[in-house]
């Protein structure tokens, strides 16, 4: 009997741990006034583990959604990322609550949620409208989550806990934010409408919760009142997020010095957050797919918004830019429709390297353990890619 718990408690660790490696995703977001161009830049790394099956789907407008690229891991709640004809683009990164209370209506919301931006949202500032609005409609079912939104305009951050809590605040355009797997959102101001949303009662919750003490704490800081000590004291967090910080901010800050954003050393470009998602403390052995979307808002989004995605590893796989017109081949999905993809997403989720073997993500997936990254040859599909594109817009990017 000793035995059988010792066997039993050993597979919960093992559990846990494998939980805490796979959990690795990056955000970041850089404002218009700091990048090389004036375009809003975002990157995102996804990490998971398991067996993984990338799909891309482009999207049409219909009566019930806007025009839309979806990269899709089947099976997966949080792992889908998006961008749509307005140019909004969503990806999240995991963030633990405190929160233990279930507060659910028809079982709470989860994957809906960055499906319905995709579908509906033509800024992403309404994006963080319509993830407040599922979120008090419904109850969040994870933990915590926070869901990194971008247009050719402007940034958000948006931060939602277990049940009916969240808040959101505007990347400034001067600054960059980065983001591991813990909150980054500090003090919260719902009255600067322009900067700030989230639930009326983010404070008073706390307060009632003891999470948050006026009288001993000071300002209300979001970030140390709803995140797990776990998250917040994790080298592995701080770690990732110090490397990242050194590269665009400077090598005097440490990762436990955590501030919503920063000014960096010198403008942003795509292939700094390209160098920055390749980092090793960064892309790791669960990393499947990272993405830069460009968004340039003086363009048409047919050409201005590019997705640059490196289908898996970044250090070791090229990134390829996508727009929200890119033909997409054949064997990039499984099903024909997205439709067909949407109502199987969850169901049809195992033994898919059996089930699809003509996938185009398994020759990726290959050749991970045994390629080097190319460096000259990811420098000519960008010079290529710019060329092509000052023919079509009559105007020169770097």
């Amino acid at each position: 009997m000793k035995r059988t718990i010792t066997i039993f408690c050993l597979l919960i660790c093992v559990a846990v741990s494998a939980q805490d490696v796979y959990n690795n995703c990056f955000g970041i977001i850089a404002g218009k006034n700091v990048t090389e161009d004036g375009s809003v830049i975002m990157a995102h790394n996804e990490d998971d583990g398991g067996e993984q099956m990338l799909n891309i789907y482009s999207v049409p407008a219909s009566p019930d959604n806007v025009k839309y690229l979806w990269f899709e891991f089947p099976g997966m709640e949080v792992a889908d990322s998006f961008m749509n004809e307005f140019g909004v683009c969503i990806a999240s990164d995991g963030c633990p609550s405190r929160e233990d209370r279930k507060d659910f209506t028809e079982g709470g919301v989860l994957y809906k949620v960055r499906q319905t931006v995709a579908k509906k949202a033509h800024s992403a500032r309404q994006a963080v409208e319509i993830i407040g609005a599922l979120v008090e409609k419904y109850g969040y079912k994870g933990s915590g989550r926070t869901y990194v939104i971008a247009d050719p305009n402007e940034g958000w951050l948006c931060s939602v806990v277990q049940g009916r809590h969240w808040v959101a605040q505007r990347v400034p355009d001067d600054m960059v934010v980065t983001i591991p797997n813990y909150y980054v959102i500090e003090e919260v101001d719902l009255s600067d409408r322009e900067n700030f949303a989230g639930s009326p009662d983010l404070v008073e919750y706390a307060v009632s919760r003891g999470w948050y003490d006026p009288a001993k704490d000071g300002k209300f800081n979001f970030r140390l009142a709803y995140a797990t000590e776990k998250s917040l004291n994790s080298d592995h967090n701080s770690g990732r997020h110090t490397r990242v910080q050194n590269l665009l901010f400077g090598n005097a800050i440490m990762g436990k010095d955590v501030r919503f954003a920063r000014k960096p050393l010198e403008k942003v470009t795509i292939e700094k957050m390209m160098e920055a998602l390749s980092l090793p403390e960064v892309c790791n052995n669960t990393t499947i797919l990272a993405s830069v979307f460009h968004l340039r808002g003086w363009l048409p989004v047919e050409q201005g918004c590019v997705a640059w995605n490196a289908m898996g590893h970044p250090n070791v796989e090229l990134f390829e830019p996508w727009t929200i017109n890119t033909e997409v081949p054949d064997n990039y999905h499984r099903f024909k429709t997205a439709r067909e993809a949407e109502e199987k997403h969850m169901s049809d989720s195992k033994n898919k390297r059996q089930n699809y073997p003509e996938g185009f993500y398994w020759q990726y997936v290959d050749g991970w353990k045994d390629k080097t990254k190319d460096v000259k040859a990811q420098k000519r599909i960008i010079r290529k890619f710019r060329k092509a594109d000052r023919k079509i817009t009559g105007r020169a990017t770097r």
